[in-house]
């Protein structure tokens, strides 16, 4: 059995949706729905009637990785599909993906994605370090920019099962017994990065990390950002990298991390006087704005 997990925070249209898109075409091998549901105020209830094996999970939000953590817990599958929210399955993928991995050593699989328009993507990259992303940023601002030529490159190179350095938490499957052996998500990763860690470890324990492009999932991406969290995306995200780095990455990468992003936002409040461009540079000498 695949145990899909799905983090619901503010999100009920889109948690619906994907429910109702995972039941109409993931058919040919058994699956169990397991919904956290983060935002009380969803009543979500109702889906449990018209859904057969899906729980409803009512959940404090103590951020993403708390979250699966949670959904993992209350499951019964041996693999677990962590599935963002905002996204829709579009075929069935299920018994071709355990028939080609039943046997190989791996740690996780990262599935296809596609914007909304039936283009390509970006759904892997290299490892984190701060040469490595920027080589990141730039494969992110030519699929964002809509290269064709660019993307279909990169999605031709990737059309077969391929070794990758990390998957997005978006559409990841894994065998349970790993993701309980290697200590689940890191729960200091209130949201980002807390997929880049989870493969590190796992690559660094001797599992591959591969994408698996035979299927065929449209993913949302940016389009379910309500306004709370549009205001504090910039705070999570570079909260969670500076701590990503701590975690993995030496001296030399901390530090030109650190310099860059004092910088960056350091210009961004003269600039602005947003609160937000100055509790980034606050992290970046090791104030948090709760403390």
């Amino acid at each position: 059995m695949i145990s899909v997990i799905i983090i619901n925070y503010k999100q009920k249209n889109f948690t619906d949706k994907c429910i109702r898109s995972l039941y109409e075409n993931i058919r040919s091998y058994p699956f169990e729905v397991i919904v956290i549901n983060n935002s009380p105020e969803d009543d979500l209830k109702y889906l449990e009637s018209e859904f057969e094996n899906l729980k409803i999970i009512h959940n404090t939000n103590k951020g993403f990785s708390q979250a699966n953590n949670t959904g993992v817990r209350h499951s019964k599958g041996e693999y677990l599909l962590f599935l963002n929210a905002d996204t829709e399955i579009k075929s069935d993928f299920s018994t071709e993906f355990i028939e080609k991995f039943r046997d190989l050593k791996f740690g996780a699989a990262g599935l296809k994605l596609y914007n909304t328009d039936g283009t390509f993507q970006l759904s892997f990259w290299k490892e984190n370090t701060f040469f490595n992303e920027i080589e990141n940023k730039k494969d992110e601002k030519e699929f964002r920019n809509r290269n064709k030529e660019y993307i279909n490159k990169k999605e031709t190179e990737f059309n077969s099962i391929t070794k990758v350095e990390w998957v997005t938490g978006a559409a990841l499957i894994m065998r349970k017994d790993i993701f309980i052996g290697i200590g689940g998500f890191d729960e200091n990763f209130f949201l980002f990065y807390e997929d880049a860690d989870l493969c590190k470890r796992l690559t660094d324990k001797g599992l591959p990390v591969y994408f698996y492009p035979d299927c065929r999932i449209i993913h949302y991406k940016g389009e379910n950002v309500n306004k709370e969290f549009k205001s504090n995306s910039y705070f999570y995200s570079k909260k969670s990298q500076l701590f990503y780095y701590r975690k993995h990455n030496n001296f030399l990468n901390n530090f030109l991390l650190r310099v860059y992003l004092f910088s960056k936002f350091l210009m961004l409040y003269l600039f602005t006087f947003k609160k937000i461009n100055l509790d980034i540079v606050k992290l970046t000498i090791g104030i948090s704005k709760n403390d």
